[in-house]
């Protein structure tokens, strides 16, 4: 019983988001993305504007609460580097950068429903377009999509853990575009 039970908390645990893996998907799926019209190092600030939720997503209470742990975790994950970027300053900087998430559609399937259901349930999508506008003239420099799926076998096993990390690989590649375009 003992054996059992660590085999399932050592597969549980191979389901979390893992620093290195995350890193090189961000990595690869930025560069796969359109590069802005203007270097974001050229602005004097940023603002993280608050995400924009398409009718789909409003449509249903569940996946407004999935959108708002979305937005808390890309807040987590970009302003501080939004941040560094307005304190450093330097010559030649000017205007403002708006950067405003519009999630387009959103399906997390919920651990209770990965236990009773599993595969079932279907993936985990989500679709996000990453509008970057200078504040000053209102030109969008860049609207990127930001596209990540949890396959639904890969969430039968992991009860949803893989689910729950698709949060941090769409914050994790916006982040990883913002730094390849400065």
């Amino acid at each position: 019983m003992r054996a059992i039970i660590i085999a399932i908390c050592m597969a549980l645990a191979g389901c979390a988001t893992n620093p290195e893996t995350l890193a090189s998907v961000s990595k690869t799926e930025a560069a796969r993305l359109a590069a802005p019209t203007q270097r974001l190092s050229t602005f004097a600030s940023y603002e993280l504007k608050p995400m924009v939720l398409s009718e789909a997503v409003t449509a249903e209470e569940g996946k407004v609460k999935e959108a708002a742990e979305l937005e808390k975790t890309m807040k987590a994950r970009i302003q501080p580097l939004l941040d560094q970027w307005t304190a450093a300053g330097g010559e030649g900087r000017s205007g403002t950068l708006l950067i405003e998430p519009h999630l387009a559609s959103l399906k997390v399937v919920s651990g209770g429903a990965r236990f009773w259901a599993g595969a079932l349930a279907g993936d985990s999508t989500i679709d996000m377009d990453l509008f970057l506008i200078d504040k000053a003239s209102g030109q969008v420099l860049a609207k990127p999509r930001i596209e990540r799926s949890a396959d639904a076998m890969a969430g039968g096993w992991s009860i949803g853990q893989s689910d729950e990390n698709l949060l941090d690989y769409i914050a994790g590649i916006a982040r990883q575009y913002l730094e390849d375009s400065y």
